[in-house]
């Protein structure tokens, strides 16, 4: 048979077909869902083998209503748990990060107490080193650039405005005790080295009472003229013990009019030290004294207005200030 020259092949066919456009499909879907909407629907329900049969009208657009009742009940039944979780999370987060604020509040303040405490220990401490350095003959620069510390307050900060604070301040400390520490250590190697020398220097008072007349220009007690003082009047009550300031070697005792009796010692390197108007010597010529010996008793001898110790400081035979050579109260 011979093949007809106006046929087409099936595949020819299904390309060839007319092409149904896109806005058509959309209507076609739309008038089925309507026409679902517009049917009624029998549901019939069977109890049992014995019961009768139950039928119930719905309609179509209800059946709808009632499926996405339905969907939108099984999501909020789904979802609900894992929002709730999500709220009592978020809410246990907030008050765990206020404990700790508070928890970091509390620890900054501890933390400025204990860097005043140890500002306060370390200016003791320098100024016993200060002492010490005076002692062993040291002459120490002043330690610079000191920064107030956390006096001026903090209150007005931020938790981080005041833990950049204290860092700084904790710095600014250690800085300060190393150079404090290198001090010490320098004070300490002068004072091994010269502690003999140093047992030697007066650095006590002879004996504890009443400071009368320094180291200065004054109206004598008995001719009313002004007068250079050159010793340290101390007064105290008769019999009162005094001792030496410092190691040395009695080396003469007398009996001088206007000082009464009068004792000296020399302690080396020039300096000798004078006590007078003594009631009684605890010592005599040539014994060796240590620093706290007894060495006589306050009296009221020669031109004197009353029981009192008058105590000079002789360096190379001049008489010099003898607060200069007093340390007591500092340790």
């Amino acid at each position: 048979m011979a093949p007809n020259p106006f046929a087409i092949s099936g595949v020819e066919a299904l390309y060839s077909a007319p092409c149904v456009p896109y806005p058509v499909l959309g209507q076609e879907w739309l008038r089925g869902q309507s026409v679902v909407f517009r049917r009624n629907f029998t549901v019939m329900v069977v109890p049992d083998a014995r019961g009768g049969l139950r039928r119930f009208h719905v309609k179509g657009k209800q059946l709808a209503i009632g499926a996405a009742v339905l969907v939108l009940l099984a999501a909020l039944a789904l979802v609900s748990p894992a929002a709730l979780f999500w709220g009592h999370s978020k809410s246990v987060d907030l008050e765990g990060a206020q404990d700790e604020r508070d928890l970091l509040s509390a620890r900054a303040r501890e933390t400025e107490e204990t860097i005043r405490s140890l500002r306060q220990e370390l200016d003791h401490f320098e100024k016993r080193t200060e002492a010490l350095a005076t002692l062993a003959g040291l002459e120490l620069p002043q330690l610079g650039g000191q920064a107030q510390g956390l006096a001026a307050g903090t209150e007005g900060l931020d938790d981080t405005a005041r833990a950049e604070l204290s860092r700084t301040e904790s710095d600014e400390l250690l800085d300060r005790s190393a150079l404090l520490g290198r001090r010490l250590d320098s004070v300490e190697q002068v004072i091994g080295e010269q502690s003999n020398k140093l047992a030697k220097v007066p650095s006590i008072l002879p004996v504890h009472g009443l400071l009368g007349s320094g180291f200065a220009w004054r109206r004598h007690p008995f001719t009313g003229r002004r007068q250079f003082h050159r010793g340290l009047d101390i007064a105290a009550p008769q019999g009162t013990p005094i001792v030496a300031p410092a190691d040395g070697i009695v080396v003469k005792t007398e009996r001088n009019g206007g000082y009464g009796n009068v004792l000296y010692i020399s302690h080396g390197n020039g300096i000798v030290t004078r006590y007078g108007h003594l009631l009684e010597y605890k010592t005599h010529p040539g014994q060796k004294v240590t620093r706290g010996e007894v060495i006589g008793l306050v009296g009221n001898t020669g031109r004197s207005t009353g029981p009192h110790l008058h105590y000079e400081v002789l360096l190379n035979g001049e008489q010099v200030n003898p607060q200069n050579y007093v340390l007591d109260g500092l340790f």
